[in-house]
């Protein structure tokens, strides 16, 4: 009687059926040692103060290095997991690895993320975390999730806003998914000074990897260089900050920013992009006001 009074009470009661779940498995965290990560704040601040490139890690990635799943844009490739292991645990000056905010603390995190973040870390986390330096502090990689998973919007205002610090009065290249399209429609990048693109696949981008740092190297000189590639960019990142460019893994930054700006409570599509999130396909054809400066942009199109 008593039991079936509690999963009742827990089934009507969202917030009471976590913290009861949270206690129950805490024993397959307790043990865990504590790895110590900024805030969102302080890693946005410390790219907009130096020259240091960021190479962002979130559950895709850390599966790909455990080889236990891959995204559905990216094939299984066993140097891609290598190398995502390589500049994981990589020690340059230039880099800054980021991993998610919740591995150290799930504070203003949406009820949703703290299930996923702790049921993750349940099932993964003596592997995970033994490839994390205890004495390090990590970059926050949620400064490209800053709006759909956090409670507090008015602090989504604010990191969307320092963002824009990393590329103001600054020449951009950006170099992303055929279907990203960063910054059309929006005023993401009105601040730089301008924006070529290199366009690479929409999927499995790492199998033309070489091809895409060789036209990086090449059209990258003087820009702060944005990828948005899954976990290619983390690579990518790291393989052109030590060749001394800026390069910024920024993955969900234009499809948060437009939910942000659509007030979306949920995982919604876009109209014009690819969102990985959503199998709601949304037309992918690019308004006319702004295709000719799309197009204009395009320096460079590389396996597609």
């Amino acid at each position: 009687m008593i039991a079936a009074f509690l999963k009742k009470l827990l089934l009507k009661n969202k917030k009471l059926e976590f913290y009861f779940w949270y206690l129950r498995t805490l024993d397959k965290r307790i043990f865990l040692p504590t790895i110590k990560v900024q805030t969102m704040e302080e890693t946005i601040k410390d790219l907009v103060a130096t020259n240091k490139s960021i190479a962002r890690y979130g559950d895709a990635e850390f599966n790909v290095v455990m080889n236990k799943a891959n995204p559905n844009y990216q094939a299984n490739d066993v140097l891609l997991s290598e190398r995502l292991l390589e500049v994981m645990q990589s020690k340059l000056d230039n880099l800054i690895v980021a991993i998610p905010g919740p591995l150290y603390s799930l504070k203003g995190e949406r009820l949703s993320a703290k299930f996923f973040w702790y049921g993750y870390i349940n099932k993964n986390g003596k592997e995970l975390f033994s490839y994390f330096d205890k004495n390090r502090v990590y970059g926050n990689a949620g400064i490209t999730r800053f709006y759909l998973g956090q409670t507090n919007k008015n602090i989504s205002h604010r990191i969307a806003k320092l963002l824009k610090q990393l590329w103001d009065g600054k020449d951009l290249l950006l170099i992303e998914g055929e279907l990203s399209r960063m910054g059309v429609g929006n005023d993401l990048f009105d601040n730089a000074t301008g924006i070529k693109r290199i366009l690479c696949p929409s999927k499995n981008a790492f199998n033309s990897y070489d091809a895409i740092l060789e036209a990086a190297i090449q059209h990258g000189k003087d820009k702060v260089i944005l990828i948005a590639l899954g976990p290619t960019a983390s690579v990518l990142s790291y393989d052109l900050a030590k060749l001394g460019y800026k390069a910024l893994d920024v993955g969900h930054i234009d499809v948060e920013y437009m939910w942000m700006l659509m007030k979306a409570e949920r995982v919604i599509p876009i109209k014009g992009r690819y969102v990985s999130e959503t199998r709601d396909a949304e037309d992918y054809e690019i308004p006319e006001l702004y295709k000719n400066d799309y197009l204009n942009s395009i320096i460079s199109k590389i396996g597609i």
